[in-house]
């Protein structure tokens, strides 16, 4: 029988051996789980893409427009990079996956000029009018 780890010492573990991400994405990500599933009418399993698109509006709306650089200073550039995270995550059971479940499923989900920046651009034609 094992005694239930801290999920602290298994981040400090995870980072130890990637230390690609800060604690702080680490962190995100698994706020941004719960956030996800949260927006869900029934409550089911998520996949990359959903998790992905989740991830994308918490950003939105914790960061604003802060978020892509944020996401920056965090080493994160495209929507593959939560997959590295995640599957850190799964690999340490911290979350769980399916057996359809793959890191390709993180691969190019959106663009994060289009989505941080474009969410926040202001329209200066339509100012002067």
């Amino acid at each position: 029988m094992s005694e239930e780890q801290d999920p602290q010492e298994i981040l400090d573990r995870i980072l130890d051996s990637d230390g690609r991400y800060p604690r702080r994405a680490y962190l995100f990500v698994m706020e941004a789980v719960s956030y996800t599933v949260e927006k869900l009418t029934v409550r089911r399993h998520i996949t990359g893409k959903e998790l992905s698109l989740g991830i994308r509006d918490f950003a939105i709306e914790r960061f604003g427009i802060a978020a892509k650089l944020v996401f920056e200073e965090w080493n994160i550039t495209k929507t593959r990079q939560f997959g590295d995270i995640v599957f850190n995550l799964v690999n340490e059971g911290l979350l769980r996956k399916t057996e359809e479940d793959a890191i390709e499923d993180f691969d190019e989900v959106f663009d994060f000029t289009t989505a941080f920046e474009a969410e926040f651009q202001i329209d200066v034609e339509s100012k002067e009018s």
